[in-house]
């Protein structure tokens, strides 16, 4: 039992540290898109995806904006696919909250 919580804790961070890593304006505007255009909850694997490449490609096509020498991130670094995974979690807990609201609000 103490080992489930061990599992569930990390989760729980993980979502956390997901959901900051998209608690940005980018983030936001991308994750209320997201939800703003899905239809039903069962569609969130593929918005979520979805968001999470659209938010890579803005990260991109801001570095190249900015000159960077290397706008490409290095893909062949784990860092990186750490953080990518991380942010796929973040974008499921921001969509699924905002999915949530619309669905709240816009039924009464």
């Amino acid at each position: 039992m103490q080992q489930l919580s061990v599992y569930l804790n990390q989760a729980v961070e993980l979502a956390a540290q997901g959901f900051d890593t998209v608690n940005s304006m980018q983030g936001i505007i991308i994750a209320v898109v997201a939800a703003g255009l899905m239809r039903r909850y069962k569609q969130i694997i593929g918005w979520t995806i979805g968001a999470t490449l659209v938010h890579e490609g803005a990260n991109i096509v801001r570095r190249m904006l900015a000159h960077d020498a290397s706008p490409l991130p290095n893909f062949g670094d784990l860092a990186y696919w750490k953080l990518v995974g991380i942010r796929l979690l973040g974008y499921l807990v921001a969509i699924s909250v905002v999915y949530m609201v619309r669905r709240l609000v816009l039924r009464s």
